[in-house]
């Protein structure tokens, strides 16, 4: 928020608690004049409303991918991805970076396979395959 638009919301704040106080200040005078303390309803105000959050919407067709740290068995993730004409195959070990890529998918970059890989480089569980991609098979070391 510019520091402008901030300053102008500092003063309306200021200007909306002095004018409580004026109102209180009332209540108690009326009190006075009565006795007693009369029991003044507080009016609904805006700024008691709660409106429920809304959950963040996500789109419909996005893909979930599966993603979950990799176990003591698993070292790499290997995602194979279409970027423009030409199908890449990567291999990474680290989870938020692989979630980026999954994030940056658009036009011209599209996760095709999402698989861990063994210290050997063998397949240990598919994650994640696009509808038509190629499936891939695990090979079992035991």
């Amino acid at each position: 928020m510019p520091d402008v638009q901030q300053i102008r919301l500092n003063q309306l704040l200021l200007d909306r608690e002095a004018q409580f106080v004026w109102i209180h200040d009332l209540e108690q005078a009326a009190a006075r004049i009565l006795g007693e303390a009369y029991p003044f309803i507080k009016p609904p105000l805006p700024s008691d409303q709660r409106r429920k959050p809304r959950a963040p919407s996500r789109p419909a067709a996005v893909p979930r991918y599966g993603l979950r740290p990799l176990e003591e068995s698993e070292t790499m993730f290997r995602v194979t991805y279409r970027h423009r004409d030409r199908e890449l195959t990567e291999e990474h070990d680290d989870l938020p970076a692989l979630r980026s890529l999954c994030a940056a998918q658009g036009a011209g970059l599209a996760v095709l396979r999402i698989e861990t890989l063994a210290a050997d480089g063998t397949i240990k569980a598919p994650l994640y395959a696009a509808p038509g991609a190629a499936k891939t098979t695990i090979v079992s070391s035991g």
